[in-house]
């Protein structure tokens, strides 16, 4: 009996253990698989937010995704997630991410694009730049980093004759006008981003240049007002006008224009100015000498000669003269003496004589100035003179007029075979060495006022006869 009871009890037992195995024996599939979002665009470079899955049914012991995700990207192995940071740019893709375990699996699909990065990082090699009109700009190359540039602009625009180079944002040109100091921003840009860099354009006026007034010497009498004197300047235009050391008293110089003009009243004046144009460019300088006296003037008034050019032998004879200007406040003024030196070439002439014009012998009742005295030199003749000591004997020169004739002989050598003509300077020389006075060139007022002459150089001609 106790046997087969315990017969029964093991095939239930058995029959229990058959049941329950047959019931719960394979587990779950996973099922609806969900990340937050079924698009995704990115830029190579950008962090992707974590992309955490949700599923539903059963435990998921397995993760896949096909194609591969985009380079940078990844799928955790253990739940799903998808980060990263993609390093290359890829086209829109779809992406089957798979979620399964040995009973199944369920999917989701991601569409995903990268694209390329903007550009970043813009530089130039410097930040301000000052120019001149017609300064040719060093070229300005620019650097960028990250992506590549599709389009370069500026804003605003940059100054005339600078530019932009469309192709590599290059800067360069010749800027043609004045321009204040600006901030110009650069924008390198692509269809994915930009970056900037702002550069300041001053653009200056040309330095003036080429400053020229119609003489470099002027001299005018006292309290005679000057003819004004207009300067001419090229390049850039003036800012401010300086002299230096300043004019005589009662001439002055224009601030706006550089005209020189007035009336002066320091008779015995003599300075060399020198005049500054300029502007914040730079400048440019010219030296202009004034004398505040009377104008008396020696010049060479006939001065001509023949030679041989077989011999060598030839002779000329030169007229020197001197007359007053009409501007001067005592015109015509009486003078009492004068003295003057002169200088030839040596290698081509030697003086043999100095001979008083004819008002010069006529005077003191013809027997000529009471102190007279010639000197002939190897190079030069000086002649001194004055009319009388005892009495007032004077002289006006109101127009030109000899003083005296001075004849040359040719040196020989130097003309055999020449053909001719020859012409050769003529010099009036301020100082001597061979008299004890620092100044040869005097006319003489009444009573003993040494007055120095404007003196004009002239020129020999000799022209061959035979």
């Amino acid at each position: 009996m106790i046997g087969r009871i315990s017969g029964i009890v093991l095939s239930l037992l058995l029959l229990s253990g058959c049941g329950s195995s047959g019931s719960s024996s394979t587990a779950e599939a996973p099922c609806d698989l969900l990340y937050s979002s079924a698009a995704v665009v990115l830029t190579v470079g950008e962090v992707l937010t974590p992309l955490v899955p949700t599923t539903g049914c059963g435990v998921v012991s397995d993760w896949a995704v096909d194609p591969a995700l985009p380079a940078g990207l990844s799928i955790s192995p253990a739940d799903g997630t998808i980060s990263g940071i993609p390093t290359t740019s890829t086209g829109a893709a779809d992406y089957i991410i798979t979620a399964s375990n040995v009973t199944g699996s369920t999917t989701f699909t991601i569409n995903i694009l990268v694209n390329p990065e903007g550009p970043c990082d813009l530089q130039y090699s410097s930040s301000a730049l000052v120019l001149m009109v017609g300064e040719v700009l060093t070229p300005l190359v620019p650097t960028t980093g990250c992506g590549a540039v599709s389009d370069w602009a500026v804003d605003p625009a940059l100054p005339a004759g600078l530019s932009i180079s469309p192709a590599d944002g290059t800067i360069s040109g010749t800027p043609t006008t004045v321009n204040a100091a600006t901030d110009h921003i650069i924008t390198a840009s692509s269809a994915f981003g930009s970056t900037t860099f702002t550069i300041n354009i001053l653009i200056n006026p040309q330095a003036p240049c080429d400053l020229t007034y119609p003489v470099d010497f002027i001299i005018v009498p006292a309290n005679v007002a000057l003819t004004p004197l207009s300067p001419s300047v090229n390049c850039g235009p003036v800012a401010l006008w300086q002299i230096t050391p300043p004019l005589p008293t009662g001439i002055q110089i224009d601030a706006s224009s550089g005209v020189i003009s007035g009336i002066a009243t320091e008779e015995g004046y003599d300075v060399t100015h020198t005049i500054t144009a300029s502007n914040v460019s730079g400048s440019t300088a010219f030296d202009l000498r004034i004398r505040i006296d009377p104008i008396f003037t020696y010049n060479v008034s006939s001065a001509t000669g023949t030679f041989s050019g077989i011999t060598g032998i030839g002779q000329a004879q030169v007229e020197l003269s001197l007359e007053e200007d009409s501007g001067n406040p005592t015109y015509p003024t009486w003078l009492a003496g004068f003295n003057f030196a002169m200088a030839h070439d040596p290698l081509l002439l030697q003086a043999s004589s100095v001979t008083a014009a004819p008002i010069i012998q006529g005077l003191n009742s013809g027997t000529g100035p009471t102190f007279w005295t010639t000197q002939l030199e190897n190079d030069e003749i000086i002649v001194g003179a004055i009319f009388s000591f005892t009495e007032l004997t004077i002289l006006q020169f109101p127009v030109e007029t000899v003083l005296v004739s001075v004849d040359y002989n040719t040196v020989e050598s130097a003309f055999i075979g020449v053909a001719g003509p020859v012409v050769t300077p003529l010099t009036w020389v301020e100082d001597t060495p061979v008299t004890n006075t620092s100044n040869d060139l005097l006319v003489v007022a009444d009573p003993a006022q040494g007055i120095v002459p404007l003196a004009i150089d002239g020129q020999l001609t000799l022209q061959r006869v035979d």
